[in-house]
């Protein structure tokens, strides 16, 4: 009887769970500062049922009484609560151990004039070349291209230096290559990368020099995953080009300390554009890094991250040389305190060192020479090397304000000589006996030594109103210890200069349930870099023209106001972001005929005027457009635009380099497990050109993309994409020319075709 009993509650029992289930609605906040969280995912143990916060931070789900809900979301505790009322107002706290400071937590939508947070998912269904991959969606930016492998983020009128790239708050790699073809995002994991970080301007001076923006990029760290064993595997493949990806991540976390160790691949082939052309643009990396870290108490920390790079058969489409080797380490130390008692609340200290080993040739090493190879022998190999670090200090000098106080150093040093042996005479094709040799000097031996003081200050008004000042100066040596002899006689002198570069900002923004408002003005300078200051008679440009530097150069400095202002409504929100900027002293190169050299360089062309690089003054204006719709639960619709007016006041034309206007279409559905996102870019054409750059218009472009993923359990991921849908022909207004065609009305570097892309990942 008793067993009768038994087996029929158990019978009965999911007919009883049903009838016991509710409808529980509630709310997911930030628990620091009472923001609404969106897209906190809500899972139930002991049933499937899965829900996600909307734009408010409100959810509803359908599940037994009592029963116990999860609060998942990226860079926040796990949170688990019990089912038992009908209405949650659930405070998820924000991970309490922070590798490095950041700016401000959220989405897009959330402070889009101080920061920007990028966390998509999608981008792991198709194989990012490098790190810049993931800047391809995120509103105002633009992406550069010199080879698959030298991508570079552009925002506005700001690009290379002007923007202040760092990875975890600090670490700096500093490329090698005077033609960028080893940037920093080239020595980065693109699958470690957590979120990104943007400051749109001056307004912030806690991570060195500041004319344009600061980008952050945060990655994954050991302790991210909870205590104990965690690993990933994962890759993926490309059909044009036939790329392979592969990774995978081992992490051990325990009370008092952490260890994690990672590894990629990367082989990708030459790929076929939208027009049926195929674009040199093979590459194969090797990357690992070691991560460890030691917990002294919950809220002190000691870490160390050792990274290692091996770049081999590089081609790039942009330069009339090729890479067999690409080689780069990282290490940063680094020990940081939060939440103490008394005036001080935290302490970071943080010191970093990176190499980078870069060899350019046209034959040397190289798998597949180029055409001209042997009969000319060209050979680059430079390195450069980088150190720095910070100390920091928050402290608060009275009730509702935080102070950032502290000093900060980047160290840079170049160097490299490229050699060229002309074996055959070049107009009547005769052996050479002996052959020409020439040797350039590539970076002169140069050095920059950047050492900062700053503090920034955070205050509290009343419940709406917040406010932000801050202030830095940069006291910067520049030297160039090698100098080419044509160089002191074109300018008398090459160095040392010593350069004192202050910053300033301030900003307020206001919040209530449905509207914010950011208002923020900033001046922000920047010392010459080696290319601008001490690069020869080298093509360093999207041209094939040679560059000069300018020794006697200023320090270039942005004035900018910008205001946010957004409205949210139940699903609804928009944003509109205007922003204006004067800049002094701006840098940019002009083509100088009483420059012009003897000789059109080793490839033996005519010779052209080179680019000098000048002070010019100049402005620009823009606005950034940002609007999202949950249509239902399981439909959304997302949409920004972009617009750039740059003007050169010195030269009464168009600023060079500047993307034109650009538009991004989203409609994404989700439902528990799976997910389909499609995705469009309308970029239209730029008729703002400089003459004096040796600039042309560039044609306009629609590109659609479409992305699905599946988790079919918790340990899963698998995804699959159509890049390019339509097969367009299409390139940048940024790129570089094709193998450095002659002027800009060369073909350009074309991206892409149509490309199908395949991706798997298992979580443990």
């Amino acid at each position: 009887m008793k067993k009768t009993m038994f087996y029929a509650i158990l019978l009965l029992m999911p007919f009883w769970m049903a009838a016991q289930q509710w409808q529980v609605k509630g709310t997911v906040k930030d628990a620091t500062d009472g923001e609404p969280l969106p897209g906190v995912a809500i899972k139930c143990k002991e049933t499937s049922a899965t829900a996600y916060t909307d734009i408010n931070g409100k959810f509803e789900i359908r599940v037994p009484k009592g029963s116990t809900l999860v609060f998942m979301k990226e860079g926040y505790e796990t949170k688990t609560v019990k089912a038992d009322k009908k209405y949650l107002e659930v405070l998820l706290s924000p991970k309490s151990i922070h590798l490095a400071p950041v700016m401000l937590q959220g989405d897009p939508m959330r402070s889009v004039v101080h920061s920007v947070v990028v966390m998509d998912e999608t981008k792991r269904n198709s194989q990012p070349r490098n790190a810049a991959d993931l800047f391809a969606d995120v509103p105002g930016f633009y992406i550069q291209k010199r080879s698959n492998t030298s991508l570079e983020p552009s925002l506005r009128a700001f690009k290379y230096e002007q923007m202040n790239i760092r990875l975890n708050g600090g670490d700096k790699i500093v490329n090698a290559c005077p033609n960028r073809m080893d940037p920093m995002m080239a020595h980065v994991i693109p699958e470690d990368i957590r979120k990104i970080e943007v400051v749109k301007g001056p307004f912030t001076v806690r991570y060195g020099q500041t004319f344009g923006a600061v980008i952050n990029m945060v990655t994954h760290q050991p302790r991210d995953y909870g205590v104990g064993t965690h690993g990933t595997l994962e890759g993926g493949y490309e059909t044009n080009g036939h790329n392979k990806v592969a990774r995978g991540e081992l992490a051990y976390v325990a009370e008092k300390y952490d260890l994690g160790i990672e590894g990629e691949y990367r082989d990708f082939g030459d790929y076929v554009d939208g027009a049926g052309v195929l674009t040199p643009a093979g590459f194969k990396t090797t990357s690992y890094s070691v991560k460890a870290g030691y917990q002294f108490a919950e809220n002190k920390r000691f870490y160390v991250d050792w990274h290692q790079k091996f770049g081999r058969d590089i081609k790039h489409a942009g330069l009339m040389m090729d890479s067999p080797i690409d080689d780069s380490h990282l290490l940063s130390l680094g020990y940081k305190a939060v939440k103490l008692p008394g005036k001080i609340k935290s302490v970071e200290a943080k010191a970093y060192s990176s190499y980078v080993d870069h060899l350019m040739t046209n034959g040397y090493l190289l798998k597949e020479p180029r055409p001209n190879y042997p009969a000319i022998d060209a050979r680059t190999p430079v390195f450069s090397e980088t150190r720095g670090g910070k100390v920091e200090i928050g402290w608060k000098p009275a009730d509702k304000w935080f102070v950032y106080s502290g000093v900060d150093a980047d160290l840079i040093h170049r160097d490299g000589t490229k050699t060229v042996i002309i074996n055959v005479n070049l107009n009547t094709g005769q052996p050479l006996d002996p052959p020409i040799v020439k040797k350039m000097k590539v970076w002169q031996n140069a050095c920059i030594r950047d050492f900062g003081i700053y503090s920034e200050a955070h205050k509290k008004l009343n419940d709406r109103w917040y406010w932000t000042t801050g202030a830095r100066i940069d006291y910067v040596y520049s030297n160039a210890k090698d100098p080419d002899p044509e160089m002191l006689q074109i300018y008398g002198s090459v160095g040392p200069k010593k350069d004192i570069v202050p910053s300033v900002n301030t900003s307020f923004k206001y919040k209530d349930d449905d509207w914010r408002f950011e208002a923020a003005v900033g001046r922000g300078g920047r010392t010459p870099s080696m290319i601008e200051r001490y690069i020869h008679r080298f093509i360093v440009g999207e041209d094939s023209r040679e560059y000069i530097g300018n020794p006697h150069l200023r320090p270039e400095y942005n004035n900018q106001v910008e205001f946010y202002g957004q409205r949210d409504w139940d699903q609804m929100q928009l944003g509109v972001d205007v922003y204006a900027s004067y800049f002094q002293d701006y840098i940019v190169p002009v083509i100088t005929p009483s420059l012009m050299g003897t000789s059109g360089g080793c490839g033996g062309g005519a010779p052209k005027a080179p680019k000098q690089f000048r002070n010019v003054d100049a402005y620009q204006y823009g606005f950034d457009i940002l609007f999202k719709a949950y249509l239902n639960d399981n439909w959304i619709f997302s949409a920004d635009g972009s617009y750039i007016y740059a003007w050169n006041l010195s030269l009464g034309e168009p600023l060079a380099q500047v993307a034109p206007p650009m538009a991004h279409l989203g409609l994404k559905y989700t439902k528990d497990n799976y997910w389909v996102d499609l995705r469009s870019e309308w970029v239209a054409k730029q008729t703002h050109y400089a003459p004096s750059f040796g600039e042309t218009p560039t044609p306009g472009h629609v590109k659609w993309d479409l992305r699905a993923g599946w988790r079919p359990n918790e340990h899963w991921s698998l995804g699959a994409a159509v890049l390019n849908l339509t097969n367009a022909a299409y390139y940048n207004h940024l790129n570089f020319a094709f193998r450095n065609a002659d002027e800009l009305n060369g073909r350009r570097i074309y991206e892409p075709g149509r490309n199908f892309s395949f991706y798997v990942k298992y979580k443990f």
